[in-house]
């Protein structure tokens, strides 16, 4: 099951609440007037006050849910939680209805232990079914998201084998480890290791959608190492790493995908080659990445982005929910920046839509 318009959640939400409590407006109106068979303006502004109370009550439940994690909880331990607190709402907003029935029908007020019940078992009714929606649709959004997570991380682990088993580049780093045999074994082992780790983590990186940002710098330091037995002098690297950063999580290969895609599409084109380097900063909860790499960003309106790009933008958009930001442009004449944005990994707050 798949919502077919991309709305705003947070818009969706109170577009569904409106909607919801004004259908209850109506249906607790109409009832009202096929018992009694009149329908006063008193009537009407009374239910109306009725509606507000219980909208807000509903509004301020929704926070509950969400300050509990509720949402992350397993069936089991739900279901009893929504009946009690359920209830406990139905009570509590008990008295906006007699309050409200007091105020607008001041002479014909009357009050027993009957409509009270009864008021109760309505409100619960009410209550029960808007708690049902909410979850429901938390389950289906969920659910669609995680299926979208599974086909886009398949995806992207098999672009990412073709680029880093793509022939070009095992023969030149085969080729960059044969030259290196006879000159220098000891870095010719070492040259290996670095692609046999480049590889390996390649086909592991789907069985996480986090790991630690030490891990992935590993993985990019080996890489550049590896590029830099093939360009030597034509490559520098710099690297401003804050060591608070390294506890962050970010998406696996995607710290890598990146300085790839500076060195192929920037550093390879220049004649005497040039620099990437790497700078982490830490701010509040967020870990900002800015990746430098002489070279020129020269995007063409009618091209379709690469898939490196693409696919980082589409992950952090999957993981993070617009929490994240990607943006990469020039920095100068002679260089490109990417800049990315991410805030600290929080299950609870990053993987379950609200």
């Amino acid at each position: 099951m798949r919502f077919p318009i991309n709305i705003n959640k947070s818009v969706l939400y109170w577009i569904c609440q409106i909607s919801f409590w004004t259908f209850v407006g109506f249906f607790t109106l109409l009832t009202y007037f096929i018992q009694s068979q009149t329908l006063t303006t008193y009537t009407v502004i009374a239910k109306i006050f009725t509606m507000i109370c219980l909208f807000g009550v509903s509004h301020f439940y929704r926070y509950i849910i969400i300050k509990r994690n509720w949402l992350k909880l397993l069936f089991p331990k739900l279901f009893p939680r929504i009946i009690l607190a359920t209830l406990l709402i139905a009570i509590i907003t008990t008295p906006f209805n007699i309050i409200s029935s007091y105020i607008f029908n001041i002479e014909t007020f009357k009050i027993n232990t009957t409509d009270i019940v009864n008021n109760i078992i309505t409100l619960y009714i009410f209550y029960f079914f808007w708690t049902f929606g909410y979850f429901f649709y938390h389950y289906v959004s969920n659910y669609n998201r995680n299926l979208k997570w599974e086909a886009m991380i398949n995806e992207f682990e098999l672009n990412q084998l073709k680029s880093q088993l793509n022939p070009h580049f095992i023969f030149n780093a085969l080729n960059t480890v044969k030259a290196l045999v006879d000159e220098d074994p000891k870095k010719a082992k070492s040259s290996i290791n670095q692609l046999s780790n480049i590889l390996r983590n390649s086909l592991m990186m789907d069985k996480k959608k986090v790991i630690p940002f030490a891990e992935e710098m590993e993985i990019v330091k080996d890489y550049l190492a590896l590029e830099g037995t093939r360009y030597e002098e034509r490559l520098h690297v710099e690297y401003a790493i804050d060591d608070s950063a390294l506890c962050y999580k970010v998406p696996p290969m995607m710290l890598q995908t990146i300085v790839e895609n500076g060195i192929k599409h920037g550093i390879s084109r220049l004649k005497n080659g040039g620099t990437i380097s790497i700078n982490t900063e830490v701010e509040g909860e967020f870990l900002k990445l800015k990746i430098r790499n002489s070279g020129k960003y020269d995007p063409k309106p009618n091209r379709k982005e690469g898939y490196g790009l693409k696919s980082t933008r589409q992950r952090l958009d999957l993981l993070y929910h617009q929490k994240a930001s990607f943006n990469i442009n020039n920095d100068g004449e002679e260089g490109v920046l990417t800049e990315i944005v991410l805030p600290k990994w929080d299950e609870s707050e990053i993987s379950v839509s609200r």
